[in-house]
């Protein structure tokens, strides 16, 4: 199996973080991949906002907390009531993806990104989660106040499409989840016209 295979199958959703930041060597490296990442007509239309700063982590955290205890999903709001609970997992790092909400495909672009920095993270064996709550904070009023208040701001014309955190996992990585059946067809071409697995 070749490397890049290898890390895809290997990445994992990280939930337990060691102290301590990411080495700046390997930060830029993940950003880098990020900015290589396709985008619709080349538009790039895409921003990174890297947030390190341990008590602004922890005053977002908590905000975005009240997206899960306010959430119409009962599972959501029962999560976010357990005193153990952390959003962040007490990770170190924070990369929100805005983009442009005049590109041709914003949303798309922006995620393509992340997935090249969480690829990127796991083959330096730095872990990651994504982090949707801070899209979901952000769609609201109060979202969007709390980010102006805390001096987290973005481009004009920008929203979050991604986010995910990122440092050294605390605990090994867990084994995968079984695969969904009944996930591809295949049409033409081969030996068989279509297949399911």
């Amino acid at each position: 199996m070749n490397e890049t295979i290898g890390t895809i199958l290997k990445r994992r959703s990280i939930r337990t973080y060691k102290p301590g930041h990411v080495d700046e060597e390997s930060l830029d490296l993940i950003l880098e991949a990020g900015r290589y990442a396709p985008s619709a007509m080349n538009q790039q239309p895409w921003h990174f906002t890297v947030v390190r700063d341990s008590a602004l982590l922890e005053k977002l955290e908590a905000s975005c907390k009240t997206v899960f205890l306010e959430s119409d999903v009962k599972a959501l709001r029962e999560v976010a009531s357990r005193d153990d609970f952390s959003v962040f997992f007490h990770a170190p790092a924070l990369i929100i993806i805005t983009g442009d909400t005049q590109a041709l495909a914003p949303q798309y672009d922006c995620t393509l990104a992340m997935q090249n920095m969480m690829l990127a993270a796991a083959s330096l064996g730095i872990g990651s989660c994504w982090m949707h709550s801070i899209m979901m904070f952000y769609a609201t009023e109060k979202g969007k106040e709390v980010f102006r208040d805390l001096g987290i701001t973005f481009p004009e014309r920008h929203v979050p499409y991604a986010a995910a955190v990122f440092g050294y996992s605390a605990a090994p990585l867990p084994e995968p989840e079984p695969r969904k059946p009944g996930s591809v067809t295949i049409i033409g071409q081969g030996s068989v016209d279509s297949h399911s697995s």
